[in-house]
């Protein structure tokens, strides 16, 4: 580890945050989403994945309950 005059460490503390946009939890700034962390929307590939299986939001099941009346 080098010394902080170097300014070779790094604070993890100080690094972007954002919420996933499946399962709402927050995650950090990744030296791999570097180039594209303005894009970068989920926490994981399984969240990605699990997102794109569910059906839009605005398809719920209170439409259809409106429908039986």
């Amino acid at each position: 580890m080098k010394n902080a005059d170097n300014h070779h460490c790094r604070n993890p503390h100080q690094l972007p945050v954002k919420v996933c946009a499946h399962c709402h939890k927050s995650f950090t700034w990744r030296r791999k989403w570097a180039r594209a962390w303005a894009e970068v929307k989920f926490c994981s590939d399984r969240c990605r994945a699990a997102h794109k299986r569910l059906p839009p939001a605005n398809l719920c099941a209170a439409g259809a309950v409106d429908d039986e009346f």
